[in-house]
């Protein structure tokens, strides 16, 4: 992995550090045949909540990963962010009572 990428990671898992688990929880789909590994979403998440993962069976070597989910806040900056459409956040929703 390059030393950029490992800096990513880093800090990704110092924003986790300083987190607790959301109170909501929040459902994310990740599409790795889109995913490139660029690395936007992981940057931009301010929970720590996705990381970088080499893969040797993505054609670009590198994939995201949703690492920690129950940090998610759904706040669906790395979906806003992905140039390829390869990550969404899904809320799940409590189930209503019809009177």
């Amino acid at each position: 992995m390059e030393k950029e990428e490992q800096k990513i990671i880093e800090e990704a898992l110092q924003r986790r550090e300083k987190r607790k688990p959301a109170p909501k929880e929040n459902k994310l789909t990740l599409v790795p045949a889109y995913c490139k590994g660029c690395g936007l979403c992981v940057d931009v998440c301010p929970t720590g909540t996705l990381l970088l993962f080499e893969d040797p069976g993505n054609k670009f070597g590198t994939t995201v990963i949703v690492d920690a989910p129950e940090y998610c806040i759904g706040c669906r900056m790395c979906e806003l962010r992905c140039p390829d459409f390869a990550i969404f956040v899904n809320y799940i929703e409590e189930a209503k009572e019809e009177k």
